[in-house]
């Protein structure tokens, strides 16, 4: 916009004077209109025959909302016309316009104003030919430019030939282009819109198009409906060049603070299946009490391959399994029921091998005091499941046990815990072997009542031991305390036969247990120096080791292979397997878990794990280090993923830095080593500027590559554009 004035820094300086100045003329105007109209100036001239009032020299007139400040005006009393000219403002509202002539009626409360540059709430700016007000913030401009841009010169801008805004609502033209700086991006739009509410409001919302080497051409034009104050409605008609088109839709409600929710999805006809393909989920909450709370949130999707077809990102296309749940959950002080139906979609296979519990009831009581029994505490866990499925067993089962415990300190220096539990279980169905149904080893079942009984012992012994070192500020740290925290508890469970038992989860195949766990955990934290006389330093957890293992008294313990229930028949099928699988010996020692954590200044943190078999001069079988650093204008993460023998899997990093005031860089990488393949690789740019940003983004994965911009104009929304590829 060549030839403007920065808008903003004229009006600043003007609204710095909003009362009249000392010595000003002050008339109250007879014009008939329906509100009063007031007039300031250094000099007032009432030409009676003419019925003229001419005033000049810092000139205010005010009429309700609206107020006129010029150098020179000049009122018809009997029409009410003002003709302003000089340095013109016209405030409407909040929202200010500054032109070189304008001609307005305070009756009718209608004008124009030529050469007309305005700038509307929250940081809109309007510059036109010619601007006509024909309403209450309701203008008509021709030869118009809008933009959120700041200065002469802004860096984005939409020309119009013919445009019509209302200042607390929408703004739209016809003949339109979009300009980046002086060059036509966009050389001819048919018709532009953009909404100037301060509060959310139906229309269009801002389109997303681009290219992909699965779904072709494609365009996204969401379409926003607010309802109500407590209801909206987005709709995206969408089209992909190789697909067909679609509709997604989300639908967002808040009946009353204490029932809300949303439903969403998204269908199309896929020309490339020839067939119907379709995605749906429902989430609600419903609090009828401040204890008795409703939870839905159930997905649905027509075929095992939709994500990976549609899925936008790498977790998406991978997903493999859509999972649904209503609960209903009543609390308690010290109890808590719930109610769920749980059910899924396995996106792995198309055999239907889904177990769902259809419903699950559990009834827990949290730890607390027997009555009359001193410190003797009990709780309870319950639990009805009654599973169904197509393929494999199906069944009911009753699950109880209820614990007793008596906590109490040795001397003050040790906590022992012992416990007791029982434990019954219940079913409507016995497992007499194993078959083959549709692909898949499935147990073989019938429906008789079958139970089984256990009693569970357990000791838990735990103490602390600290010691406090003074280090006077050295490193900038004032203290350091040292934690020495060993546990060590004993479990025995019985040996019960339990090979008729249907395996649903972990509940039905409980190991016999007599044995010993241990963990010895080494905690150094410290307290940095104060920045503040008579304030504490921070405390923070600065290295932690802990380690773990358990040790089984019998001799020899009893390990299993993997069973092969619900696991595909090989081709060609060998013969089924014995069942139940036989024993396997073992060794007493489990494997050793080490967990490490140190940071040593703020910022910076390294944390690693890993599990080794002492029996095997401590092979490691799984390890994982992950390393990061955070500043005020950097982060920075590096991760490794270890298998069998410490050999390196993966490689996993971040990195996100601060370039400058506009300027922000993000790369990730996840590596698969064994492969020596790319999973992702993600190079992303950020440019902001006052009014407008933008985002460049390449994404690098085995099978395909991503190129994408996306624009953000300040207030506006964001336009996207990208192209995605196949690589070759």
């Amino acid at each position: 916009m060549p030839g403007t004035r920065p808008v903003w820094m004229v009006l600043a300086v003007m609204c710095l004077v909003p009362a009249p100045a000392l010595g000003q003329e002050r008339r109250e105007l007879s014009l008939g209109a329906e509100a009063p109209v007031t007039l300031f100036a250094d000099r007032v001239q009432n030409l009676e025959r003419e019925r003229l009032v001419i005033a000049e020299g810092r000139v205010e007139i005010e009429q309700g909302d609206v107020r006129l400040e010029a150098e020179r005006v000049e009122v018809n009393t009997e029409t009410g016309e003002a003709v302003a000219t000089g340095r013109v403002v016209f405030f409407d509202g909040r929202d200010r316009l500054v032109g070189e002539r304008l001609e307005y009626n305070f009756r009718t409360g209608t004008g124009v104003i030529y050469q007309a540059e305005a700038f509307v709430e929250p940081h809109f700016f309007f510059l036109g030919n010619r601007m006509e007000r024909f309403g209450e913030k309701a203008f008509r401009l021709a030869g118009g430019v809008f933009t959120t841009c700041e200065g002469e010169s802004p860096a984005w801008h939409v020309r119009w030939g013919e445009a019509t805004a209302y200042l607390d609502d929408w703004v739209w033209g016809t003949n339109a282009s979009f300009w980046i700086g002086r060059v036509p991006i966009v050389p001819f739009i048919p018709f532009f819109a953009a909404n100037l509410r301060k509060q959310r409001s139906s229309g269009l919302l801002v389109p997303t198009f681009g290219s992909s080497s699965a779904k072709g051409l494609y365009y996204q034009q969401p379409i926003y409906w607010v309802i109500s104050d407590s209801q909206d409605l987005t709709l995206t008609p969408t089209y992909y060049g190789s697909r067909g088109w679609g509709l997604g839709a989300i639908y967002r409600y808040v009946w009353r603070e204490e029932s809300r929710g949303e439903m969403e999805g998204f269908g199309l006809q896929d020309t490339r299946r020839h067939e119907g393909r379709w995605v749906y989920g429902v989430r609600h909450e419903e609090q009828f009490t401040p204890k008795l709370t409703l939870k839905a949130d159930i997905a649905q999707v027509s075929d095992d391959q939709y994500f990976s077809d549609f899925g936008n990102t790498l977790d998406e296309q991978s997903k493999q399994r859509l999972d649904s749940n209503i609960s209903l959950t009543q609390r308690w002080e010290k109890w808590n029921l719930v109610n769920r139906l749980g059910f899924y979609e396995d996106l792995t296979t198309d055999v239907p091998i889904e177990l769902n519990r259809l419903p699950e009831l559990k009834l827990n009581a949290f730890s607390q005091p027997v009555p009359g029994l001193g410190g003797l505490l009990y709780e309870l866990e319950t639990s009805y499941n009654n599973f169904v499925r197509d393929v494999g067993s199906d069944g009911q089962r009753f699950d109880i046990r209820p614990v007793l415990s008596f906590p109490f300190s040795a001397g003050g220096y040790v906590s022992l815990t012992p416990r007791l539990a029982g434990r019954e279980t219940v079913y409507d169905t016995k497992v007499i072997g194993i078959k083959q149904d549709r692909g898949f080893f499935v147990e073989n079942t019938v429906k008789e009542a079958v139970t089984r009984s256990l009693f569970e012992a357990a000791l838990d012994l735990e103490t602390r031991a600290y010691r406090v070192f003074d280090l006077g500020g050295a490193m900038g740290i004032q203290r350091l305390q040292h934690a020495i925290e060993p546990r060590l508890t004993y479990n025995y469970i019985p040996d019960v036969n339990q090979d008729n038992l249907p395996q649903y989860d972990g509940t039905d195949k409980i190991r016999p247990t007599n044995g010993v766990a241990y963990s010895l955990t080494n905690r150094i934290k410290a307290r940095s120096v104060s920045e503040e006389e008579g304030k504490a330093g921070r405390v923070w957890e600065l290295a932690r080791l802990t380690l773990s293992q358990s040790y089984d008294l019998e001799q020899p313990p009893r390990t299993e292979p993997t069973s092969p229930i619900n696991q595909p028949v090989p081709t060609p099928s060998p013969a089924p397997p014995v069942f139940p699988p036989p024993a396997v010996k073992g060794n007493r020692l489990s494997d050793l878990t080490a967990d490490f954590l140190f940071e040593p200044v703020l910022g910076i943190q390294f944390r690693a794990n890993a599990v080794m078999n002492v029996y095997d001069k401590g092979r490691v079988s799984s390890a994982t280090t992950d390393l990061s650093y955070e500043a005020k204008e950097a982060k920075v993460t590096l991760g490794t993923r270890h298998g069998d023998g410490g050999r390196l899997q993966f490689v996993q990093g971040t990195l996100t830095t601060q370039l400058g005031p506009r300027w922000v860089f993000r790369f990730s990488t996840n590596y698969d080593i064994e492969s020596g393949t790319i999973v992702e690789n993600r190079f992303e740019v950020d440019f902001r500027e006052q009014c407008w940003a933008t985002t460049l983004a390449y994404v690098h994965r085995t099978s395909d590559d991503e190129f994408r911009v996306t624009i953000n104009l300040l207030e506006l929304g964001h336009y996207g554009f990208g192209r995605v590829f196949a690589s070759q």
